[in-house]
Order: structure tokens, then C-alpha cells, then sequence
């Protein structure tokens, strides 16, 4: 009797397969260097876009703010900008 022949009539497979790790719910990513894979990384890149945004706004509303380099000295220039309108009404 072959060794084929002993299972039921059912030809044997070639070579068994290794055994795969059990099936999770979930599914695991692996995003590349500098891109988020969690709900908290990707909501708080979305927050850092939406403030880069608005910096943005803000320096084209103010004159001469585009040649400021750093978000702290842009909001210097916004805030003395804005306190010289005051100073103006």
C-alpha cells in the first residue's frame, strides 16, 4: 500500500505546510518612518495641520510676516502687527 493510499483514498500532499500563526482581529501595520498608524498620532497630526493652516492665514494677513522664519517669532510679528492697530483706533 503507497503512502497516499492509507488516508482515505485522498492523494497525500507534497510537503506539509508550516504552521501559521493564529488568526487576530486586528490588523497590524507597519507604517514607514514618520507616518502614524494609531487614531491618537493621526488626530494629533491632523491638529498640527489645521494650526500650520491658520499660521499660515495669519501671515499672509500681516505685512512683512512671510519673511519671518519660526512659528514664535511669526506670532511675535502677528502680535506687535495687531497691537499697533490698536494703538491706531
Amino acid at each position: 500500500m503507497a503512502e497516499g493510499e492509507a488516508n482515505s483514498g485522498k492523494a497525500a500532499e507534497p510537503s506539509p505546510k508550516p504552521a501559521e500563526p493564529p488568526k487576530q482581529d486586528y490588523i497590524h501595520v507597519r507604517a514607514r518612518r514618520g507616518q502614524a498608524t494609531d487614531s491618537h498620532s493621526l488626530a494629533e497630526r491632523a491638529r498640527r495641520e489645521k494650526i500650520s493652516e491658520r499660521m499660515k492665514i495669519l501671515q499672509d494677513l500681516v505685512p512683512g510676516c512671510n519673511k519671518v522664519i519660526g512659528k514664535a517669532l511669526v506670532l511675535d510679528e502677528i502680535i506687535n502687527y495687531i497691537q499697533s492697530l490698536q494703538r491706531q483706533v
